[in-house]
Order: structure tokens, then sequence, then C-alpha cells
């Protein structure tokens, strides 16, 4: 029987057949997804939204349609969706390390979350200052740049934005902050039982989850705003004012949602009667007005008329937070966020740019946020620094079908002691310390319930020996994980660190 996300995306293709252009098989090129002839005039805007710990499954443009993601969806009907799209850690922070630099963060020691509690490693608590962020880099190239929202990779005034790239700024520093002021009748909130009594952000704001703007770090007072809202407001302000322009634009625009603390308001919550378990309906809701902010911003594109030169890409920073008792959809990926299966690393991925890439492009092979950085740059006609190792790949010749073959014949994950690595269909996963060894075969078992390393002991050597290779170019943290904590992810218990 066909995988029920496999079938949604087969029927989704037959569906529109001769609009949409769905590839399968290594190295398969893009068919659908040809240049255009026009060439743009200038080097294009790129905007990138990141969701934070949204699941794969939450949104319509992978078939599902659980919560309705009508401008979400759009994005990847008017682009490419990428199938098989992995975030570079199944955690926050050490992801958008990733993301900004184009490198494995374990290159540059940033292997663990950061946040208040290091606080003694509070000195290099951030992106080390001799990597490039993407801000960096296109500020370079004559961009505008912008960072609304979640920043979450160092607070101190080396790793500040407006000091990492960032002209503007206004945001939080911190891996998350209280949404709206939760003492008002028409917001719906809810506490994980066992933390009722200390519910940590949901209710106040202290200096490492205010909202900041600027380089000399202004307070922003929106706690009656909420603050999907508000980041979906200030991100389309930030579209309005900088287009059409001589010079282009970079826009990274990192909303909270659906990351808890679990608050919103009646607007969003009264859309979901239906879901009668209060903490899936708040979800339900937030994702919702996710949705309507990401709507807002393609509406300032549309009107800024540079829609058709505008990069835009939405994506998460990792896997659902499905220890919240089945929140998020538990399949067709197995895990959540904290572990390395698919449901932990797999994300929602996916990118328009009309003036290049056709619309409604299904890419099949395994890519990387790690791959924006390269595929961005490339755009904006810059060129890597030479002086440093880069990961990811620039995908814009394997989307046009100039280029055939896989951009990765591996991805790998390292949280110590959590190994992983995807190889083709296979994935290892083990724990350094001997607990375990896990072997799947993604093609045959997406959601990874088969172990097959005992019938497979010549493939896990080789897969062994890879991740062997990679690590020896790696750093050690430049800080420690958080104490391991048990969580109870869609039935299953992991043990994992943070």
């Amino acid at each position: 029987m066909k995988h029920p996300l496999r079938l949604a995306l087969a029927l989704a293709c037959s569906a529109t057949l001769g609009l949409t252009s769905c590839m399968s098989g290594p190295g398969a090129p893009a068919a659908g997804a040809e240049t255009v002839a026009r060439a743009p005039a200038r080097a294009p805007n790129v905007i990138i939204i990141m969701a934070d710990d949204l699941g794969y499954a939450d949104i319509g443009a992978y078939g599902i349609k659980r919560i309705p993601t009508p401008n979400i969806d759009r994005i990847g009907m008017e682009g490419v969706r990428f199938t098989d799209g992995y975030a570079s850690a199944p955690v926050c922070s050490p992801s958008r390390a990733g993301t900004q630099t184009g490198r494995y963060q374990q290159r540059f020691g940033f292997e663990f979350n950061n946040g208040p509690a290091r606080r003694d490693h509070e000195e290099s608590l951030g992106i080390d200052v001799n990597e490039i962020t993407l801000g960096q880099a296109l500020k370079g190239q004559g961009y505008a740049t912008g960072l609304v929202g979640k920043w979450h990779l160092g607070s101190r005034d080396p790793f500040y934005p407006t000091n990492r790239g960032y002209d503007e700024f206004v945001g939080l520093l911190s891996g998350a902050t209280s949404y709206i002021d939760t003492t008002r009748e028409d917001v719906v909130h809810w506490v994980r039982p066992g933390r009722e009594g200390n519910d940590g952000p949901s209710g106040r704001r202290n200096r490492f989850t205010e909202i900041y703007e600027g380089p000399d770090r202004k307070l922003v007072d929106n706690y009656q705003e909420y603050l999907t809202e508000y980041l979906g407001r200030r991100g389309s302000e930030f579209v309005t004012r900088h287009a059409p322009a001589a010079n282009p634009y970079f826009l990274y625009l990192a909303f909270t949602a659906p990351h808890d603390p679990m608050t919103v308001t009646r607007k969003y919550y009264d859309r979901f009667p239906h879901i009668k378990t209060e903490h899936h309906r708040i979800y339900a809701a937030m994702v919702s007005a996710l949705d309507d902010a990401v709507g807002q911003v393609l509406d300032a594109v549309d009107r800024s008329g540079e829609a058709d030169n505008t990069i835009v890409y939405f994506l998460s920073d990792n896997g659902c937070a499905a220890y919240y008792d089945g929140m998020c959809a538990c399949e067709p990926l197995r895990g959540g966020k904290l572990t390395h299966y698919e449901g932990g690393v797999r994300v929602p991925y996916l990118v328009r740019w009309p003036a290049k890439l056709k619309a409604g492009t299904i890419y099949r092979q395994p890519v990387s946020t790690l791959d924006i950085f390269p595929t961005v740059l490339a755009a904006a006609g810059g060129k890597l620094a030479t002086d440093r190792v880069y990961d990811g790949v620039d995908l814009l010749p394997y989307l046009s079908g100039a280029k055939a073959g896989l951009p990765h014949d591996t991805l790998m994950w390292r949280r110590s002691p959590l190994v992983s690595i995807r190889q083709g269909d296979w994935k290892l996963w083990k724990d350094l310390n001997g607990k375990y060894t896990l072997l799947f075969n993604l093609k045959d078992d997406l959601n990874e319930t088969t172990n097959l390393a005992d019938r497979h002991p010549e493939k896990v050597r080789e897969l062994e020996a890879a991740l062997d290779k990679w690590s020896k170019d790696l750093q050690d943290p430049r800080w420690p994980s958080r104490p391991h904590t048990t969580y109870n992810v869609c039935g299953t218990p992991f043990t994992v660190p943070i």
C-alpha cells in the first residue's frame, strides 16, 4: 500500500498534469523548473520565512489538510516543494546557526541549544564571530538587510544581529517569549501538565525574553498585540519600505509560532471548534495565525510589483514538538523535535522565484537548510569564501535541470551522544555510548519502524565509517547540553540532549 503522504503528493501531481513538474529517481532533472528566458534587471530580493517547531505534515502543501494553510501552500504551488528537505539539527538554535552560515554548525562548535541555562558560558554563546552569516554575505552584495523575529544565536554585543550583518532588527534574542498578555479575555492559554504555576515566558517577559529593536536595544512594548501578527506586520512593512528600490533587500522573518507557550487569541481559536482537545486546538489556531501573517507578507511583495524577482523561502527550524501529547501530526513521520527520526529533522521546505523556477515543481531528492546560503548567494551574484568548507549546495542548477545527480550523497547530524546519517534511502541513527544502533530503509519504511541493523551489518559499518570521517572535521561543543531529558514523543519515550 502506498504511504499516505506519498499518495497525496502523487495525486497532487496527476491532478495538475501539464502544470506541475513531479520529479523522482536519482539525478532526475527538474523538467518543469526550466529557467525563464527573460533575465531579471537586477539581483533578486530574498525573503526567508522560518516557522518554529512546525511539523512536516502540519501544512497543506504536502497533501494533508488537517490545518488549512493557503498562504504557506501558495509558496510551494507557485514554486518548488521539497519532499525531502532537512534541517541541520532537530532543535532550534543549532539549526538556525546552520541556516545562517551554510555550514554544519558543529564545524564551529554550535552543537547544542544556547539559552539562560548556559549563562556560565555566556562569553561564547553565539555564532563564532569568524563565521560569515547570510546577512553579512548579502550585505556585501549591496543588499538592504533586515531581521524580524527570533534570533537565538547570541545576545551579547559581538553576536547581536546588527553586528552580524543585519541593518535592521526587531525581535527576540532568546528561544521563546510570551505572545500577548495572557490576562486578556480574548486570549486562550494552555500550560503543560506539571508546569502549572511555572509558565516560564508565558505570562511575563524578562531580560532574556524581551522584544528589542535596533542597535541600541530599544525595548518594544507590543504586549497587547499578538506576537505572530506583530512580526507579520513588521515584516510586511520592511518589504514596503524597501521595494521597489535600486538595490535589492534581504528579509529574514523568523516567527516564534507555533513554539510554546501555547497562547492564541480567540480570533484564531474560534476557527477550530471541531477540535475538542484544548492544546491541539490552540496549536492549530497558532498555525492558522502564522499562515495569515505569511499571507500579509506575500501581499506586500505583490503590491511592490517585484514578486517575479523575489525569492521567498518557507521552512521550519526543526520538526514539531511532538512531546505535547499528539498536538501535531505523528504521521507520516515518526518522532519529532529533539529526535533524529524523520519527524525531528525533515521539515516543511518551499521556495518560490517566478523569474527562474516554474510553478508546481516537486523535488524529491534530499536537500538541506544548509543549501539556502549558497543558493541565495549565487542568485545574488556572490561567491562563497574560499577559506572554509561549505556543506550547503547551490540548488539552482539542479532545479533548472542544468545539473543532474544528487545535491548530497549524504546528510549528517550530531548532538552528542546522538549521531545519524542519511545516504540514499538508508538512514542510520545511533547512540555513541552504545545504547542502540538503528538502521532504516526510508523507501520501504518512511515511518522508521523496522530496525535493519542486524540484517545489514555491512551497511551499518559503511555508514559508521562515513560518520567517523565527518566527525574528525568538527569542533568540540563550545558549551554543554542541558541534562538529558526523557520525553514521550508520539507514545514513545526518548531520552535526548538539548
